[in-house]
């Protein structure tokens, strides 16, 4: 009787650390994602939420954060400060933790929508015609998330198939019967969603500029550099992060 006792107060104590290991690791996680404007910030975050992924194999919410990071650290910030190799990782580890709620919910719109961006970041590191971009399970998460919540993280869907046109190779996205015209038209949606996500206006003003359309890229560009960042608290780190791009980009411009 007293080892079975012992032995339940064990497990237990054992549960209780098990807990709070998992709840301190996401609490650091947290405090370094806060600050995400830096990247040494992020990859510390990154390596929290892995950690705290690994102690609970069932957890949704650690994995989607996860994927959004490494999304937001390979894809934007480490665009001009990592090496491709290092970024590669990185999307991985994002794909990764999308996969592994999709194992378990093969529907969740959230685990396709940052799968996608990640499995998309990954491509252009690679170069699209060495990445094995695949269109099909680009169009099946796009389903999963439209079904789900085609308005997530401000409209992004559009914004990533907008994206992916503007990636594309001339030739290529003429197989496609792709066109900027389309690109455009998809920004406007995401913008309908949400007009002070960054973002979305930057690269709306990146595809006029390649549809030679100088004056509306300015006026995109002008909108984001005299409206406050803070505008989305939310994400006022990513509207500082676009709101920098833009000002560069103007100042070439004029």
């Amino acid at each position: 009787m007293k080892k079975a006792v012992l032995f339940s107060l064990g497990v237990l104590f054992s549960f209780s650390l098990f807990g709070q290991d998992f709840e301190l690791l996401v609490k650091k996680g947290d405090e370094y994602f806060q600050k995400r404007d830096q990247i040494e910030n992020c990859l510390k975050a990154i390596d929290f939420y892995e950690k705290a992924s690994r102690l609970k194999p069932d957890d949704i919410e650690i994995r989607l954060k996860l994927a959004r990071l490494t999304h937001w650290t390979a894809g934007e910030l480490g665009l001009e400060t990592m090496d491709k190799n290092q970024r590669i990782e990185i999307f991985k580890i994002g794909v990764k933790a999308c996969e592994e709620i999709l194992a378990k919910e093969p529907r969740n719109p959230y685990a396709h929508f940052w799968r996608v961006w990640n499995l998309g970041g990954k491509t252009v590191a690679e170069g699209i015609f060495r990445g094995g971009y695949s269109f099909k399970e680009a169009i099946v998460g796009t389903l999963f998330v439209s079904s789900g919540d085609l308005n997530y993280f401000y409209g992004g869907i559009y914004r990533y198939w907008a994206r992916v046109i503007y990636e594309i190779p001339g030739l290529l996205g003429k197989f496609f019967h792709f066109t900027q015209e389309d690109a455009v038209w998809l920004y406007h949606q995401a913008l309908k969603v949400e007009p002070n996500f960054f973002m979305t206006r930057l690269w709306l003003a990146e595809s006029y500029l390649k549809m030679k359309q100088k004056d509306k890229a300015i006026k995109e560009l002008e909108y984001i550099v005299s409206t406050s960042s803070d505008i989305l608290p939310e994400v006022a780190v990513e509207n500082r992060f676009y709101q920098e791009q833009a000002r560069r980009l103007l100042e070439k411009l004029r």
